[in-house]
């Protein structure tokens, strides 16, 4: 298992509502001591935003550049998403223009996961609050939403990791599909591919007020990535880093042990230096690689414990991937 991080934690920045450029922000989280990112792929209102444009590409390959003389590599990208959830509920998708520069910038996302090796890409499913929130008019209206992008990565060999949601944090719905466990692996399984699989957010999973190994064994070899983060369980969705909030981080690291969880410890905790700026926020950045090292070897030591006491690997039917079909 190996540390990673979502790129944002320096991208944001608390002198400026324009990000960082990722090349520099890859630069100074890699003399941190970070060697595997989450590539943020969902700042669609950046001017700086790097799948806008006719060159997008080429700004691609500037990444890809940056990233093989450093040295670094990325465990998963993250994919545009919808506000709140529910396109019914974000302004924004009245104007159709935006609707279709949404999914265009979806679909730029996968094509630059595989140009820059991404294994997985990590998708918000949608809610369905038109269709009385049915959870059968929420899982057909996925597939109808996101199937081709699905299918898309499929082709190019990026895999496709579903995380669970939180409630909702402003209240304007009534409840949010894949906010349980149960409903986001009924919607992994849906696609019966292998390559579809679930993220679990640590922080959603608190807010939903979840025991973080059950929720894990149920999800079992479907877990493919992580978001890593710490909150309240209140009303706010805080993103802060784990031990600061109310996250039982011993029963987590049971969790991917007793699921033999492989890989990366991602962390998504931009919320902790976003404010911040200059050698404040590098501070920031350097107690977010300390406090990820000390998790990874709390992990690390629940792996150990559980094949030192005979558990070996988890075996039970919950821990198999579906069989992957071949993709068209």
């Amino acid at each position: 298992m190996k540390l990673s991080i979502a790129t944002g934690i320096y991208q944001r920045r608390g002198d400026s509502p324009v990000h960082r450029d990722l090349c520099e922000a890859l630069t100074v989280l890699r003399s941190v001591g970070y060697d595997t990112f989450d590539l943020s792929l969902a700042a669609l209102d950046q001017p700086n935003f790097i799948l806008l444009g006719d060159h997008w590409e080429r700004r691609v390959d500037e990444v890809g550049s940056t990233a093989a003389k450093l040295g670094v590599t990325f465990a998963q990208s993250h994919l545009p998403f919808v506000p709140g959830c529910s396109m019914r509920t974000c302004s924004d998708f009245r104007d159709a223009e935006y609707a279709a520069f949404f999914f265009e910038c979806t679909r730029r996302a996968y094509l630059a996961s595989r140009m820059l090796g991404i294994p997985w890409a990590v998708l918000h499913p949608l809610t369905f609050p038109e269709h009385n929130y049915e959870a059968k008019a929420s899982l057909d209206g996925n597939h109808a939403c996101y199937g081709q992008y699905v299918s898309l990565g499929l082709r190019l060999g990026v895999g496709t990791a579903i995380e669970n949601m939180p409630p909702s944090m402003d209240r304007r719905l009534g409840t949010v599909y894949c906010q349980h466990y149960d409903q986001l692996i009924e919607l992994a399984d849906s696609f019966a591919d292998s390559l579809v699989g679930i993220c679990w957010d640590t922080g959603h999973g608190n807010l939903m007020g979840f025991k973080q190994s059950r929720a894990l064994r149920a999800i079992g070899g479907r877990l493919k990535v992580l978001h890593v983060n710490d909150n309240h369980a209140g009303l706010r969705d805080e993103h802060v880093l784990p031990y600061m909030g109310g996250v039982d981080w011993d029963d987590f690291a049971q969790g991917l042990a007793d699921v033999g969880y492989g890989g990366a410890l991602n962390y998504e905790t931009g919320n902790v230096s976003a404010n911040a700026y200059g050698t404040l926020q590098l501070e920031y950045v350097k107690m977010a690689y300390q406090n990820g090292l000390f998790l990874l070897e709390k992990c690390m030591e629940k792996k150990r414990g559980r094949l030192n006491s005979g558990g070996g690997e988890p075996s039970s039917p919950s821990a198999e991937a579906p069989l992957r079909k071949e993709a068209d």
